[in-house]
């Protein structure tokens, strides 16, 4: 699976809706929390880093509610 596409279905399970993009894609959660994710990354690794922002954010998101 390419990575834009596996971002996608991460970020659509999460509650996340694409905002808009450039040279960046930027998601925004209907809590109102926002991430930017590279359209291009250049490590193997850039799947989960994805993945443990999104733990992180949505974590402190819902604590400080």
């Amino acid at each position: 699976m390419t990575y834009i596409k596996e971002v996608t279905k991460l970020m659509k399970s999460n509650g996340f809706e694409l905002h808009r993009t450039k040279r960046h894609l930027v998601w925004k959660h209907y809590t109102g929390v926002m991430i930017n994710t590279s359209k291009t990354p250049s490590g193997c690794n850039a799947i989960n880093q994805v993945k443990r922002e999104v733990r992180r954010k949505l974590t402190v998101s819902t604590v400080r509610s």
